[in-house]
């Protein structure tokens, strides 16, 4: 596990989840009684534990996930049960999810099959009186920070972004596309929305934040430039694939037509695994929203 400071008391941590082919990162503000933002899944908890001890964090005011999707928050529930004076904070979309787990687990099975559990951990559920809503814009104030809420739907209808007014860090989770040199769109079906991704990027930018932070990935400096070309490849991408639909292309050729033109931007660490899990979700993503739009 990697440990490193990226803004004042801000600590992102390195939790590599087994048979997972991206880094994911969890993020610690050691001010007041704590904030952890991304509790990734449940099989992440062990490592957050032993980066709190290492960081002399005894507790947690506030739990974060950007998204319900299960890599993200699926480890809520176990932390909140070891840290009973938490408050995790929730989209209205994603509340009922995370206070009754169910359909949200039945789903993960589906994306992660039906022994998901052996390697990512359970996904439990949070009391509904520890669960929080604020409004798009709401402010949470935490010790001398104050942590704006935004709603930053697109990658999911229930993505929520997180700005820390104090440094400029935006907790993106991936509602700016993956945390590669050349930003590279991240749609998740059945959910993701092209115009809501936009709008939410745009949305983002005009915050001006200093750094971004993102879930798959770490610190990322230069955000206006970086935001403004994700805006861009995740245009050029839906242009792409719209084409190859129109054009009677089977999902199997668009998944190798893609990887050949994104085939230099993709990281040296991305093994196969990851790069196949890229090109499925990226040609689920655009054709199902495609498809839902009547465009093809």
């Amino acid at each position: 596990m990697k440990i490193e400071e990226i803004a004042e008391k801000t600590y992102r941590l390195e939790t590599p989840i087994p048979g997972v082919g991206l880094v994911f990162s969890v993020y610690l503000i050691d001010v007041d009684n704590g904030v952890l933002i991304e509790p990734g899944p449940a099989a992440a908890v062990p490592d957050i534990q032993d980066g709190m001890k290492q960081l002399g964090m005894r507790e947690l005011s506030w739990i974060i996930p950007t998204h319900i999707h299960m890599d993200h928050s699926g480890g809520t529930g176990s932390l909140a049960d070891l840290f009973p004076k938490t408050t995790v904070i929730a989209h209205p979309k994603s509340f009922k999810h995370i206070i009754d787990p169910t359909r949200l687990i039945r789903s993960t099975r589906k994306t992660y099959g039906d022994n998901f559990e052996s390697l990512y951990g359970p996904v439990l559920p949070v009391s509904k009186s520890r669960v929080v809503v604020p409004e798009d814009g709401g402010v949470i104030p935490v010790g001398d920070r104050e942590l704006q809420i935004i709603y930053a739907p697109g990658h999911a209808p229930h993505h929520i972004a997180i700005y820390d007014r104090k440094t400029g860090g935006l907790f993106c989770g991936e509602a700016l596309g993956m945390a590669t040199d050349d930003p590279l769109p991240a749609p998740a079906a059945p959910s993701f929305n092209m115009e809501d991704c936009l709008n939410t990027m745009k949305k983002l930018k005009a915050l001006e934040p200093r750094a971004l932070f993102y879930s798959h990935g770490g610190a990322i400096l230069n955000p206006g430039k970086r935001i403004s070309r994700a805006m861009e490849n995740t245009q050029s991408y839906a242009d792409l694939i719209l084409d190859y639909m129109k054009n009677g292309f089977k999902k199997k050729a668009m998944r190798e037509k893609i990887t050949e033109y994104a085939a230099n931007q993709f990281p040296p660490e991305w093994e196969y695994d990851m790069i196949h899990v890229w090109r499925t979700g990226i040609v689920e993503g655009y054709s199902t929203y495609f498809k839902n739009k009547g465009l093809a």
